[in-house]
């Protein structure tokens, strides 16, 4: 059973609505006698600005469905001191910090258009000391500023629609992560930091119930499942750091 069935009615509405508007536009328009090429490119339009605006409002129930609640200051201090400090020393803009109760060590990086959001587990912060902790953040706030993070929010929730997760496919580059990892040992010069943030989530699991569809919004491997996920093995990302 799903963990959200409201958010899941109002979304399977919201898909009908949005699609069946320009559809119906074109067929009043061709029973008003209009040339063939207005109402296709009328239906055409209105369809396109549709599923923009579905696509808009999906990266806000992808958050929704991660099931998160607001990190504030005075329960997660230690949390938005590390996030200040990461962010005032090298000019990045914070993100809204927000918090999901699960042992598991993990974070989850969104945008929704406007704002990006940070989701981190209660296990991330009860596990990690606080130069892992800095290590894991440091790479949440490199994943922030990757042009295609509202991009791949927006797939997220296109892939949790039935209509189009036989077409669309969450997909986690290995290449891609071993790079994140380098670009965010530059911000925090320290590679042990996350070799070892990555060898206790290892131990400890990062298993999210639930994220099949934003699998590749996580730092680490959430499903249990790396044969499929695409997420590369902790000893692999720790061989590479141990490089650097």
């Amino acid at each position: 059973m799903s963990k959200h069935p409201t958010s899941n009615i109002a979304t399977s509405l919201f898909v009908v609505v949005s699609i069946s508007l320009p559809v119906g536009l074109t067929v009043m328009l061709a029973v008003l006698g209009m040339p063939l090429w207005i109402f296709l490119v009328a239906g055409l339009l209105a369809l396109f600005v549709s599923l923009n605006l579905l696509g808009r409002w999906g990266t806000r129930q992808v958050q929704n469905r991660i099931g998160s609640r607001a990190a504030t200051q005075k329960e997660f201090p230690q949390l938005h001191n590390a996030i200040d400090g990461l962010c005032l020393s090298h000019g990045i803009e914070a993100p809204d910090l927000s918090v999901l109760d699960s042992s598991a060590i993990n974070i989850a990086v969104t945008s929704n258009g406007s704002k990006n959001i940070l989701t981190v587990t209660t296990g991330t912060l009860k596990n990690l000391g606080a130069v892992e902790l800095e290590a894991m953040l440091a790479q949440a706030l490199v994943r922030t500023q990757e042009p295609s993070i509202g991009q791949e929010t927006r797939k997220s929730f296109w892939v949790s629609l039935p209509i189009f997760r036989y077409f669309l496919r969450n997909t986690v580059e290995t290449e891609e992560v071993l790079l994140l990892d380098q670009k965010s040992v530059a911000l925090t010069r320290f590679p042990p930091g996350l070799m070892n943030a990555i060898e206790i989530s290892d131990q400890i699991g990062t298993f999210i119930e639930g994220a099949t569809s934003t699998s590749h919004l996580w730092l680490l491997d959430p499903t249990a499942q790396l044969a499929t996920s695409g997420h590369p093995s902790a000893s692999l990302r720790c061989a590479a750091l141990s490089e650097l």
